[in-house]
């Protein structure tokens, strides 16, 4: 049996804990949050457990989950992508099918968008902005566009199956439809949108299940043809946005992200567990260095974010399954240190 001595010790420890917490939850949700990045983590899939993290730039410290300090919520199940734009974050929450926009200095909600259209679960999966609009592909095979000043979803274009990536150059949408859903039926084409009439305009065949996509300043669009990750090999290929020709660089990438005129390419072999990052110069149209940094110092290579003064962040998804990392390079190339997130973090945004 339990003395009373010892139950009202354990009561005042569980009071002194939630008062603590408490405080620490005041605190977030009346901070200013500058000097500092947003980490973006998915959780895993059906577990409702997608985090925003928070990391001060001045000591490394990490708050994991704010968003559901700041807010008292769950931000939802399978947080798939983030952009900023306008004084707003956007993040698509695929699995729950919600858009969440946020405070850009607070990061408290503004509103949450249910993307159920007619009923139908939706699946965001990317996002991205111009002007007033932000412009959001979903599962559904359908790309939607979100008025900026009213916060709704004011038109929707149909495209492909299951579309992934997006760009914009000029006055174009690139979607990249993936067929995601069906292994036994990848889909292979990007689709081009005018965004003035917001009607497709174009398809190209680019492969087997694309996915990220980026545009350069020289009329050309990168995407990641992902083919199966096993005998159809992932690679990086070119569409040309003025001649409408469609070119396999033949380039390993399962991501691919941009800093000025330089594509960063990360590869993860599905086969063995290697990765490789390498850069293509969109300038002169060729490989800058085929093998930018070692990565044996990362175990799941989930994307690279290019930083100043060649600096960069390999994202490390550590199998999938456990606290992912981000392993911060120096311009030698050379690991500087590791900083540990919640579960396969995917997107950054710095503040």
């Amino acid at each position: 049996m339990i003395s009373t001595k010892w139950l009202y010790l354990f009561v005042a420890v569980l009071l002194f804990s939630s008062c603590k917490k408490e405080e620490q939850d005041d605190i977030l949700k009346t901070k200013i949050y500058k000097d500092g990045y947003l980490v973006l983590c998915e959780g895993l899939f059906n577990q409702n457990n997608s985090s925003l993290d928070w990391v001060d730039t001045k000591n490394d410290e990490v708050k994991k989950n704010i968003f559901e300090a700041i807010n008292g919520r769950p931000l939802g199940d399978i947080a798939n992508h983030m952009i900023e734009h306008g004084g707003k974050i956007y993040i698509a929450v695929s699995t729950s099918s919600t858009v969440e926009i946020l405070d850009k200095n607070t990061l408290k909600s503004i509103k949450q968008i249910q993307f159920n259209y007619n009923n139908k679960i939706q699946q965001p999966r990317e996002l991205i902005a111009k002007d007033n609009h932000v412009y959001v592909t979903s599962f559904d095979g359908y790309v939607s566009a979100i008025d900026t000043n009213s916060l709704k979803v004011t038109k929707r274009v149909k495209v492909g199956r299951n579309p992934e990536g997006i760009t914009i150059s000029g006055n174009a949408i690139y979607v990249a439809n993936s067929g995601g859903l069906d292994a036994n039926n990848l889909d292979s084409t990007v689709m081009k949108i005018d965004i003035t009439n917001f009607s497709v305009v174009d398809t190209f065949v680019v492969g087997k299940n694309p996915g990220d996509m980026i545009a350069d300043d020289y009329g050309n669009v990168y995407v990641v043809k992902r083919g199966d990750y096993v005998q159809n090999p992932s690679e990086l290929v070119q569409i040309n946005i003025n001649s409408n020709a469609v070119t396999n660089l033949h380039l390993p990438a399962t991501s691919i992200s941009k800093k000025e005129d330089m594509l960063y390419l990360s590869f993860y072999n599905f086969n063995n567990g290697s990765s490789t990052v390498s850069r293509y110069n969109t300038a002169t149209q060729a490989v800058d260095q085929e093998n930018y940094l070692s990565t044996s110092e990362v175990t799941t290579l989930y994307g690279v974010i290019p930083l100043e003064n060649d600096n960069v962040i390999c994202i490390d998804a550590m199998n999938y399954v456990n606290s992912g990392y981000l392993r911060f390079f120096n311009e030698n190339k050379q690991l500087k240190k590791s900083i540990q997130v919640s579960l396969n973090p995917n997107t950054i945004i710095f503040k």
